[in-house]
């Protein structure tokens, strides 16, 4: 390679990486946030939409270059749209979704938790959950 190609390519690798690590922190950040408590789960929202908008904007500036640099974003925006879509049911089914968390969390045995499955069979968040 000559001199100004393989800058060319330095600068590139490099803008690469700055519009790649602020995608891959907010899909984690999403990830540790869905393990909170259920009314505070539903900040992992924030995070997770500005992953997908960033996502949207890297795949926008990689389509002019071929090659396989494209499917790590594309399998990015399927986690955050699984993660998103997961919240929106647990906001659909809120009500069944906090009285089941909240059984599972005063169940001290085994035999607790397994009275816990009825409410979550119940309606149609059994539906969803099987």
């Amino acid at each position: 390679m000559t001199e100004p190609q393989l800058e060319q390519e330095i600068a590139y690798a490099r803008e690469k990486a700055k519009r790649t690590l602020p995608v891959a922190l907010l899909v984690l950040l999403g990830l540790v946030a869905m393990y909170l408590p259920l009314p505070k789960r539903f900040v992992a929202f924030l995070p997770l939409v500005l992953a997908v908008v960033l996502t949207v904007r890297l795949l926008r500036f990689l389509s002019a270059r071929p090659g396989k640099e494209k499917i790590w974003p594309a399998v990015t925006l399927v986690i955050a749209g699984t993660l998103l879509s997961t919240l929106s049911l647990q906001i659909v089914f809120y009500d069944a979704v906090s009285s089941y968390e909240q059984c599972l969390a005063g169940a001290q045995t085994s035999l607790a938790q397994a009275s816990c499955v009825q409410l979550r069979d119940a309606g149609m968040f059994g539906l969803v959950v099987r």
